[in-house]
């Protein structure tokens, strides 16, 4: 019996240290890069907000992305960053996103003009218990996609963000 109470105290222990706080995730602008005929690879910047009084460091992340509720690729970091105390910044992750998937909602998207995307995000703490979830959901407009009178549709050779999404919550 006592064995039982130990092992359950020592559980809970680790639940209670694996738990680092609150942090979100916002997108905030979307750069695509290249495209195959099966794979377009984009540079998703991510805003990471630490709502604890402690810094938070993330040794890796896995994002998924989701288009009208359709999985259509993921992006992976090995990047260690720290989001200071009660404070935000920001973070580039490489996205590969499937044509495939893509295709079969190129027709309600090109339709309903704008799309709904999803990312739902794993982030790694210091050791294997730390681990942190976050996700972020908004409308996209295809507007944001198309040139602007006297732009063409090349890529931009300057830094400036290419899409910049307008988030609903989070």
């Amino acid at each position: 019996m006592k064995k039982l109470f130990v092992a359950a105290g020592l559980c809970l222990l680790l639940i209670g240290c694996s738990r680092q706080g609150n942090i979100s995730e916002n997108l905030v602008t979307v750069h695509f890069q290249e495209a195959t005929a099966l794979e377009t690879t984009a540079t998703f910047t991510l805003r990471l907000s630490n709502e604890t009084p402690q810094p938070i460091e993330i040794n890796g992340s896995v994002h998924k992305i989701y288009i009208n509720d359709l999985y259509v690729g993921k992006g992976l970091s090995d990047e260690i960053v720290t989001v200071p105390r009660l404070s935000t910044i920001t973070n580039n992750v490489t996205v590969h996103l499937s044509n495939i998937a893509l295709a079969t909602r190129v027709k309600s998207v090109i339709e309903s003009k704008s799309f709904d995307y999803r990312i739902q995000s794993t982030l790694f703490g210091k050791s294997w218990f730390n681990r942190m979830s976050a996700s972020s959901e908004g409308k996209l407009d295809m507007k944001d996609f198309m040139p602007t009178e006297g732009e063409t549709n090349t890529p931009a050779i300057s830094n400036e963000p290419a899409v910049t999404p307008s988030p609903t919550n989070n």
